[in-house]
Protein backbone atom coordinates (compact mmCIF):
# COMPACT_ATOMS: atom_id res chain seq x y z
CA UNK A 1 0.00 0.00 0.00
CA UNK A 2 2.97 2.01 0.46
CA UNK A 3 3.69 2.02 -2.95
CA UNK A 4 0.72 3.04 -4.46
CA UNK A 5 0.85 6.66 -5.08
CA UNK A 6 4.57 5.77 -6.78
CA UNK A 7 2.52 3.88 -9.19
CA UNK A 8 0.06 5.74 -10.19
CA UNK A 9 2.82 8.49 -10.73
CA UNK A 10 3.84 5.55 -13.05
CA UNK A 11 0.73 4.89 -14.23
CA UNK A 12 -0.06 7.87 -15.42
CA UNK A 13 3.80 9.65 -16.67
CA UNK A 14 3.44 5.95 -19.27
CA UNK A 15 -0.44 7.08 -20.71
CA UNK A 16 0.64 10.94 -20.78
CA UNK A 17 4.07 9.91 -22.59
CA UNK A 18 2.01 7.46 -25.43
CA UNK A 19 -1.12 10.52 -25.59
CA UNK A 20 2.02 12.49 -26.68
CA UNK A 21 2.79 10.16 -29.31
CA UNK A 22 -0.59 10.23 -30.55
CA UNK A 23 -1.45 13.75 -30.61
CA UNK A 24 0.26 14.92 -33.57
CA UNK A 25 0.19 18.55 -35.19
CA UNK A 26 -2.88 19.52 -37.73
CA UNK A 27 -1.48 20.05 -41.55
CA UNK A 28 -1.86 23.65 -40.98
CA UNK A 29 0.72 23.63 -37.99
CA UNK A 30 2.99 21.51 -38.98
CA UNK A 31 2.94 23.19 -42.63
CA UNK A 32 1.72 20.94 -45.38
CA UNK A 33 1.51 23.08 -48.42
CA UNK A 34 -0.75 21.43 -50.32
CA UNK A 35 -3.32 20.68 -47.53
CA UNK A 36 -6.98 22.22 -48.08
CA UNK A 37 -7.00 23.86 -44.70
CA UNK A 38 -3.79 25.56 -45.28
CA UNK A 39 -4.65 26.48 -48.90
CA UNK A 40 -7.94 28.03 -47.10
CA UNK A 41 -5.86 29.98 -44.40
CA UNK A 42 -3.85 31.22 -46.86
CA UNK A 43 -7.25 32.80 -48.88
CA UNK A 44 -8.29 34.03 -45.82
CA UNK A 45 -5.50 36.17 -44.44
CA UNK A 46 -5.32 37.37 -48.31
CA UNK A 47 -8.99 38.04 -48.66
CA UNK A 48 -9.02 40.49 -45.17
CA UNK A 49 -5.67 42.11 -46.24
CA UNK A 50 -7.50 43.00 -49.28
CA UNK A 51 -10.86 43.97 -47.03
CA UNK A 52 -8.45 46.01 -44.88
CA UNK A 53 -6.23 47.54 -47.91
CA UNK A 54 -9.29 48.81 -49.80
CA UNK A 55 -10.93 50.39 -46.41
CA UNK A 56 -7.33 52.11 -45.75
CA UNK A 57 -7.14 53.35 -49.05
CA UNK A 58 -11.24 54.36 -49.77
CA UNK A 59 -10.24 56.78 -46.47
CA UNK A 60 -7.17 57.91 -48.04
CA UNK A 61 -8.81 58.93 -51.43
CA UNK A 62 -11.64 60.56 -49.21
CA UNK A 63 -9.03 63.07 -47.41
CA UNK A 64 -7.27 64.32 -50.79
CA UNK A 65 -10.62 64.31 -52.07
CA UNK A 66 -11.16 67.21 -49.26
CA UNK A 67 -7.82 68.46 -49.54
CA UNK A 68 -8.12 69.12 -53.22
CA UNK A 69 -11.48 70.49 -52.99
CA UNK A 70 -10.44 72.51 -50.10
CA UNK A 71 -8.05 73.79 -52.46
CA UNK A 72 -9.87 74.95 -55.36
CA UNK A 73 -12.65 76.89 -52.69
CA UNK A 74 -9.74 78.86 -51.72
CA UNK A 75 -8.50 79.54 -55.32
CA UNK A 76 -11.54 81.18 -55.76
CA UNK A 77 -12.01 82.55 -52.71
CA UNK A 78 -8.66 84.55 -53.42
CA UNK A 79 -7.57 83.01 -50.54
CA UNK A 80 -3.55 81.99 -50.37
CA UNK A 81 -3.48 78.32 -51.00
CA UNK A 82 -1.33 77.27 -47.91
CA UNK A 83 -3.59 78.80 -44.90
CA UNK A 84 -1.77 76.17 -42.41
CA UNK A 85 -0.22 79.41 -40.23
CA UNK A 86 -2.75 81.44 -40.55
CA UNK A 87 -5.90 81.85 -38.17
CA UNK A 88 -9.39 81.75 -39.36
CA UNK A 89 -9.90 86.02 -39.00
CA UNK A 90 -6.54 86.25 -40.82
CA UNK A 91 -7.82 84.15 -44.04
CA UNK A 92 -11.04 86.03 -43.78
CA UNK A 93 -8.86 89.57 -44.03
CA UNK A 94 -7.22 88.32 -47.24
CA UNK A 95 -11.18 88.08 -48.87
Amino acid sequence: MKHTPVRIAVLLAVLGSLAVLRAGACPVCYGAPDSASTQGMTAAIFSLLGVTGGVLAAFGAMFLRIRRRTRAILREAGLPQSIENTTVKEAESHG
